[in-house]
């Protein structure tokens, strides 16, 4: 039968390693070897992205890793310590570790600002830049949604199950059994274009790191590295990236298309490509599709339908 752009790609086994990286004492960051070859691409989110991405290790190594307070690496509780500037010190960190010269780097949602941050500060470090399903290149503006509050996020309403655990004390008790609900009825479901693709996210096991338990996670992220980063823009900087860029965006992301388009209109070498149908994982929603996009952008070639975007006059 022909296969489906929506079927997932065969596993193929491939060399695989895990160990820590320190970076001083008290946080050393996980991370987790694919495959091997010249080329390295580096990828912050290892818990989230170690499996959906191992397609992309046939024939290259890619070195996953968590940043502070993410998955296997080390919890940090003092916020003077976290935020993007902190996320982007470990991206370094990880360089440094495993001597890189030079690297391609692949960045989704918020962690494309790490690495988007991170190439513009070394230039002569990066061979590529691959971002999908970036956060907004500045703040949302006219995209700005209601923000609910942390406890809201944690604790949604009108979620019949989670509101049920939370009565009988399981998000306090049994956190990581609340996590993996979560995640089912409430954080995929709102990311997903294509529910079906809901199945291939690692649930089970990112639910076992308590940094990703969303009693933790999602404080991390409202109270330390949005306001952090202010009111930010990359787009001024953005002019000055003489590296290829490419810009992947699920068309049923709520993050909007014109945001991600905005990334590729303001770098010199860059191209957006709009994966039809999918959310916020189009590695898991629309695999063929994307995997064949990837693959040809970290062979030197820019993807079919990947356009280039003009800023707006």
């Amino acid at each position: 039968m022909p296969c489906s752009m929506l079927d997932p790609l065969p596993r193929v086994v491939m060399k695989s390693s895990e160990g820590y990286a320190f970076v001083r004492p008290g946080l050393h960051l996980y991370y987790r070897i694919l495959g091997e070859g010249a080329e390295t691409v580096v990828v912050p989110n290892a818990n989230w992205l170690s499996e959906p991405l191992q397609p992309l290790a046939e024939g290259r190594r890619l070195i996953l890793y968590d940043p502070r307070s993410r998955g296997r690496s080390s919890t940090v509780t003092d916020g003077r310590h976290l935020g993007l500037a902190a996320d982007v010190e470990d991206l370094e960190a990880v360089r440094r570790y495993f001597g890189l010269d030079r690297m391609t780097l692949l960045g989704s949602s918020y962690h494309a600002a790490i690495t988007a941050s991170y190439a513009l500060d070394n230039l002569d470090r990066i061979d590529r830049l691959l971002l999908v399903c970036p956060i907004t290149p500045r703040v949302p503006g006219e995209w700005t949604q209601e923000v609910p509050t942390a406890e809201v996020v944690i604790h949604p309403l009108g979620m019949p199950r989670l509101e049920e655990m939370r009565r009988d004390g399981v998000d306090r008790d049994d956190p990581a059994a609340y996590c993996r609900a979560w995640f089912t009825h409430f954080l995929l479901p709102a990311q997903m274009g294509e529910l079906s693709a809901i199945s291939r996210f690692p649930v089970a096991d990112v639910c076992s790191f308590p940094n990703e338990w969303p009693q933790r996670a999602i404080p991390l992220y409202f109270d330390h590295i949005i306001p952090g980063m202010k009111d930010w823009d990359f787009r001024p900087r953005l002019s000055a990236l003489d590296r290829p860029l490419l810009v992947m965006q699920g068309t049923d992301d709520l993050v909007p298309v014109e945001a991600s388009r905005e990334w590729a209109a303001h770098a010199p070498d860059a191209r957006f490509l709009a994966i039809v149908g999918a959310g916020h994982h189009p590695y898991l929603e629309r695999p063929q599709e994307f995997f064949a996009a990837a693959e040809s952008f970290l062979k030197g070639e820019w993807p079919q339908g990947a356009e280039v975007v003009r800023q707006a006059a």
